[in-house]
């Protein structure tokens, strides 16, 4: 265990305190942090230097004093006692668990993702995007290139295959085996699995930055990309609202300034009457990425004075909130990165990410599990009908889990 503690200057609100340990938590290990007279403490696991500690905390709590809590959209909704619709998901196996962060979809919760697909492609078609389709393991350099292991190592999922060779391949085989009953491998030579050449993609967006540098001649568009992706992190009671392995649909613009802050702002608009639709609570405010607690974390600051990232926030149950969306603003960040331009001239670029398994979930949080109760204004919007989905009354068990 590592103890370490700054001097406060002033009393940080139980929003700032929620903020900090979050953040903490994306670096180490922590057991406790708390908030004594005018001081701010914390106890980690890891073996972590007590200085080093330190400037981590005093950046974490001059990255919150500055945070800006701009609101771009607010919506209410009639209160409700919403609980949690998960278990009785799981009870008619629409939702199954088969490791820690990963699911498998059927039924009324995988027809409402897709119906949720459609609608986002709609939108993606008001602004005559192209489609794009990447494979979800990428070369190590694409993230590299954008420093994405320095700046979110906590998230990093490496993928690497066993050497090609016959010993390798002959030790994996017999170590691994069934009658092993091994449910980890270690990714070293002694099992014959060679180097990570590639990654599990942790972002559907960053290939068509990639592949657009070097060259002259890019020009105002707008593209669309769907697929799954791959962070290390998961719920820590196995809950929808954080995956290891999930589904997202991004719409991306690039151009000149101009071009990109008006779709940006347009596309912010689109998301808005695409929550008020589905009759969801909601804020779209000013956030920041997990940027880990190194100097990454002036990045978290700029990111969000500049106000280049707001989330789209809805409720869940009893208290519990998650962001289903983000809008992300890059200024000239990927076009520098990778030399592209239009004439000489540096671009722009923007995008709006829709996590599909989260804002799944909100919609049974705030309309229940079952369909055929859900107003019949969001089931027109999602051209989803009870008669088609073979609805069926829900069993004494299933109707027991929703109300307890």
């Amino acid at each position: 265990m590592t103890h370490a503690g700054i001097a406060l200057s002033e009393e940080l609100s139980s929003e700032d305190m929620l903020h900090i340990e979050v953040t903490i938590r994306r670096s180490f290990d922590l057991h406790e942090i708390r908030q004594i007279d005018n001081r701010l403490e914390i106890i980690v696991g890891d073996n972590a230097p007590g200085s080093n500690l330190e400037r981590t905390l005093k950046r974490v709590v001059r990255a919150c004093r500055y945070a800006s809590n701009d609101l771009l959209f607010v919506r209410s909704v009639a209160s409700h006692d919403s609980v949690d619709p998960q278990p009785a998901l799981e009870y008619r196996g629409d939702v199954q668990r088969f490791g820690s962060g990963l699911f498998a979809f059927t039924g009324d919760f995988l027809r409402v993702r897709t119906a949720l697909d459609r609608k986002v492609i709609d939108i993606a078609a008001l602004h005559d995007a192209t489609e794009l389709s990447y494979p979800s393991l990428w070369p190590v350099p694409v993230l590299q290139s954008i420093n994405y292991f320095h700046d979110f190592p906590q998230l990093a999922l490496l993928a690497c295959g066993v050497e090609p060779n016959f010993q390798a391949r002959d030790t994996f085989a017999t170590r691994f085996s069934k009658a092993s009953q091994q449910s980890t491998i270690a990714c070293a030579a002694e099992n014959g699995v060679g180097p990570a050449h590639n990654v599990l993609a942790p972002t559907v967006c960053d290939c068509c930055y990639w592949l657009l540098q070097g060259r002259r001649d890019v020009s105002d568009r707008v593209y669309t990309m769907h697929g799954q992706v791959f962070r290390n992190e998961s719920s820590v009671d196995h809950r929808l609202d954080r995956l290891t392995a999930y589904t997202m649909r991004e719409i991306v613009i690039v151009g000149s300034p101009a071009f990109v802050l008006s779709r940006r702002e347009a596309l912010i608009d689109n998301t808005s009457a695409l929550i008020t639709s589905l009759d969801l609570a909601c804020e779209i405010k000013a956030a920041d990425d997990p940027f880990f607690c190194n100097d990454a974390l002036q990045k978290n600051m700029m990111q969000n004075l500049d106000r280049l990232k707001y989330e789209v926030d809805v409720p869940l149950f009893a208290g519990r909130h998650v962001a289903v969306a983000s809008v992300n603003l890059h200024n000239d960040f990927f076009s520098r990165n990778y030399d592209f331009k239009c004439e000489g001239s540096e671009l722009f670029s923007a995008c709006v990410g829709f996590g599909y398994e989260r804002l799944t979930y909100a919609l049974f949080c705030r309309h229940g599990v079952d369909l055929a109760q859900w107003p019949t204004s969001v089931l027109a919007f999602l051209e989803l009908r009870p008669k088609n989905l073979d609805v069926v009354e829900m069993s004494d068990k299933t109707r027991d889990l929703v109300t307890q």
